[in-house]
């Protein structure tokens, strides 16, 4: 039963799609993440993101999205792991993520078909919603085994700030910048102690819409 308003989540953006003011399409990408607070510096840790987007038109060149992905984060000291490194670690956190944005539109590209036409750009601002499912330590120094993943927080919430790219009407390419407005780890709140963790990550994503 908990997992059911996730599967009726994931199913909301097919049939939205169904409606003539919808869009939807798939999403495939890319993330680069850090975490505010451990021993690392750098959007070292890269991980997998995909899933569906649709999309709403509004008023004038504005429309809204709704997305429901799978997306990696984490940290990691090393962008490329040395075998040389003394103390190499990383962490893989797994989230279902639902991302609610607003978006600008500019740059017209015209057809003698009004629904032919397309926006080439979009700047978006947003929300986003994301439940850590499942997480993975690496980490021969041992010091992360000490919070991941008995103290780690299951529920985030972010900013969403980023921009679109549209080949062709449906082929798109997006860049994001998702910073989280709550600590992934609270170190007052925890007999761990040590600093209190934030994170933030970059999105490059591939969109294909139907």
């Amino acid at each position: 039963m908990k997992k059911l308003p996730f599967l009726l989540l994931a199913f909301l953006p097919i049939v939205l799609a169904a409606q003539p003011r919808f869009r939807a399409g798939a999403v495939l990408g890319l993330t680069a993440s850090q975490i505010d607070g451990d021993l690392s510096a750098g959007y070292n840790k890269l991980g997998f993101q995909g899933g569906l987007r649709v999309i709403t038109r509004l008023k004038g060149r504005t429309e809204a999205s709704m997305e429901f992905l799978f997306s990696q984060r984490g940290c990691q000291n090393e962008l490329i792991p040395s075998e040389y490194d003394p103390n190499p670690f990383a962490l893989t956190l797994n989230y279902v993520e639902v991302p609610v944005q607003w978006h600008f539109k500019d740059w017209l590209i015209e057809y003698d078909e009004e629904n032919l036409n397309y926006y080439k750009v979009s700047f978006n601002i947003g929300l986003s919603y994301a439940r850590l499912i499942s997480s993975k330590v690496d980490d021969d120094f041992n010091w992360l085994n000490g919070v991941a993943p008995d103290y780690l927080k299951k529920n985030d919430l972010g900013i969403v700030l980023g921009a679109n790219f549209f080949a062709t009407r449906n082929l798109g390419f997006t860049f994001r910048w998702n910073r989280s407005f709550l600590l992934l780890y609270d170190s007052r709140k925890s007999p761990r102690g040590g600093k209190s963790w934030n994170s933030h990550n970059l999105n490059f994503q591939t969109v294909y819409l139907f």
